[in-house]
């Protein structure tokens, strides 16, 4: 997986599966993050990141009109 950064709608789902290490950071916006297996589902603002753990399937999700968000490879 390449470095990617996207621009979500309100509505769209990102899916990333077999991403093991790697990170999302909020540009803008605000964006829910939840991992399959994980008890916990993620809210991060702006400059926050997270982890992928797993290599199950990861949803990425915007409560604002639009975010951005930066996909980085482990």
């Amino acid at each position: 997986m390449a470095d990617m950064i996207l621009n979500l709608d309100r509505g769209e789902l990102l899916r990333l599966r077999s991403a093991r290490g790697a990170t999302i950071e909020v540009m803008s916006g605000r964006v829910w993050i939840t991992e399959d297996g994980c008890a916990a589902d993620r809210f991060l603002g702006p400059g926050r990141r997270y982890r992928v753990s797993g290599d199950g399937l990861v949803l990425v999700s915007t409560e604002n009109p639009v975010s951005e968000v930066s996909v980085q490879p482990g």
